[in-house]
């Protein structure tokens, strides 16, 4: 698989997230600023310590390619998912209604009340302090375009497509200042796809990437949330409208996954795409044979929603499953989806039995 300007058999990488270090979650300088680090050199050495932290494990583990662990500044889910970009955007009110989506409804909604315009670069602070602790191969995780706009509470554009191309040009601007300071990949992390896709979805990606000099993966999440897997809402809803979280049918149906997301994603302008394999087994491969999906595969292959680590020789059987439908030059590996609600711990442990499970991969095909 091309990575940069190298071909790597299995290139192995983590989703995004990772928990951060405990010293910096909560803490009075554990946030990331609008625009540069100028006046706080307390906050900038705390910021990049936890970002080398993270990098350490990445690197003590084997990896290929080295995610930057999505370390917004403290604990708060709001940094993580939305509000971290629309405060650094014109256009917004941080405040709205719980979000209408659900296992996310715990959260609240920004709310659009104007034209919308990047103001402040949104991880240009995150390739540097990554960069500066590694010289592999560097992956940026981007919360989805497609999330954004749909849990956003629109007062000014007619609709939400109006609204998620006012986004892409926000973060076309974004990733080409990314691409310009080196940064080999960008990953979208689309997680309301499987829910069912409309007719803005596609273009909005392909507006976002154009003229940007650097690969892109989006990574389609089959629900991560505080743990929590997706599953399409029952009737029960809030008094705000929003769907209950803590109201979930036991019965509720999961999203339709990867079968959600074709054939619409043969038309993104993107060089990989990802999800999960390793907690929901093989049956999601079945969309990408059906479709001829012929551009590259990052398969997750460490289920993050438990505490047991996968044996060497677990991750090993996952791998061949999913050779069996991708090609080895055409395969990447990765956790499944972030590992922030494990304790770090026993996330460098499944780093490091991904990596177990990919040599042993790697020596068969290497014959």
């Amino acid at each position: 698989m091309r990575i940069g300007n190298q071909d790597i058999l299995l290139p192995t990488t983590m989703v995004g997230n990772y928990p951060n270090p405990r010293w910096y979650d909560g803490q009075a300088f554990a946030t990331v600023p609008k625009g540069e680090f100028i006046f706080d050199a307390i906050s900038r050495e705390a910021f990049e310590d936890a970002v080398g932290a993270i990098v350490h494990d990445q690197e003590a583990a084997g990896f290929d390619v080295i995610a930057d662990g999505k370390v917004y500044g403290g604990d708060s889910p709001y940094g993580t998912i939305l509000y971290y970009y629309s405060e650094r955007m014109s256009g917004w009110r941080l405040s709205g209604p719980p979000v209408g989506l659900p296992i996310y409804s715990t959260l609240y909604s920004p709310t659009c009340v104007g034209e919308i315009n990047r103001e402040h670069p949104f991880h240009l602070a995150h390739l540097r302090a990554v960069r500066k602790a590694t010289k592999k191969p560097v992956k940026i995780s981007y919360t989805g375009l497609g999330v954004i706009a749909a849990a956003t509470q629109n007062l000014h554009y007619k609709d939400t497509k109006e609204l998620a191309m006012a986004l892409a040009k926000a973060f076309n601007e974004d990733f080409k200042e990314l691409a310009d300071n080196g940064c080999e990949i960008i990953q979208l992390d689309e997680f309301v796809w499987p829910y069912g896709m409309g007719d803005w979805e596609i273009e909005a990606v392909n507006a976002s990437v154009e003229g940007v000099n650097c690969q892109f993966w989006v990574h389609t999440c089959w629900g991560n949330y505080s743990g929590t897997p997706a599953y399409f809402p029952d009737e029960t809803k809030t008094e705000f409208g929003a769907y209950d979280f803590a109201s979930r049918a036991q019965d509720a149906a999961a999203p339709e996954r990867a079968h959600a997301i074709f054939p619409h994603v043969l038309d993104a302008n993107i060089d990989a795409l990802n999800y999960e394999v390793g907690r929901t087994g093989v049956d999601d491969l079945t969309p990408l044979r059906d479709n001829n999906w012929e551009k590259d595969f990052v398969a997750g292959v460490i289920d993050v929603k438990t505490t047991i680590t996968e044996s060497a020789a677990e991750v090993a059987d996952r791998i061949r499953e999913v050779l069996k439908v991708v090609p080895a030059e055409r395969l990447g590996l990765t956790t499944d989806c972030g590992l922030p609600n494990l304790p770090r711990m026993i996330g460098a442990a499944k780093l490091k039995a991904l990596v177990a499970g990919r040599d042993i991969v790697r020596a068969e095909l290497s014959g």
